[in-house]
């Protein structure tokens, strides 16, 4: 099954296109490999696994957020600069939607895409805190993640059906579940100290 020469696909996203297509269950390599015209050797070469794809789409998501530049953090509080690299993450799996969409739906009736996917989520967020300044060591980093977490799944289930080309309802979404869960997952700014709190540290 060769491909003549023509431009190699986007396996990854030809891979998920098909999982919005079939369903997770439905999925097999022998189907994408008739999709793309790409040889099942080639594609056992990417993917050992139908666990690799999820690990592929993961990295590509964390490489996309860790690649936001220090200077647009800049300066910025530390729920924005969350809000600006999870932003990043869902802007860069735009192309995986239909996929991300079925699998959350048939994923609910297979623990082993849940655990799969919370496992590396939750390396992804340890990530994300340290690119946002966080604190991501240690039981309240931990309990700060699973907030971040649910937040931003929350907002996945806006940014599903988010057609916009500048994903405004996505974005709105997020600032939404980023302010409800700021207490818990340390994104309130510092309280600045007051003058009477200086004098009062300083030594008698």
């Amino acid at each position: 099954m060769a491909n003549n020469g023509a431009a190699a696909p986007d396996l990854l996203a030809a891979a998920f296109a098909l999982i919005g297509d079939e369903g997770w269950r439905g999925f097999s390599f022998e189907k994408l490999a008739r999709r793309t015209g790409v040889s099942r050797v080639e594609l056992y070469r990417r993917f050992r696994s139908r666990g690799a794809l999820l690990s592929a789409l993961t990295r590509h998501a964390d490489e996309a957020m860790l690649g936001v530049e220090e200077a647009e953090l800049a300066g910025l509080p530390p729920r924005d600069r969350v809000f600006e690299l999870l932003m990043r993450r869902l802007e860069a799996l735009v192309p995986y939607r239909a996929g991300l969409k079925r699998l959350a739906r048939d994923g609910r009736a297979d623990p082993c895409v849940v655990l799969f996917t919370a496992a590396r989520l939750e390396r992804s967020f340890v990530w994300l805190q340290d690119a946002a300044g966080l604190r991501c060591h240690g039981l309240r980093a931990s309990l700060a993640r699973r907030a971040l977490g649910l937040a931003y799944l929350r907002a996945m289930q806006v940014w599903f059906e988010d057609e916009g080309a500048d994903l405004g309802k996505t974005m709105a979404e997020l600032d939404k579940q980023l302010r409800r869960v700021q207490n818990i997952a340390g994104l309130r700014e510092p309280r600045p100290r007051r003058a009477d709190e200086d004098e009062a540290a300083q030594p008698a």
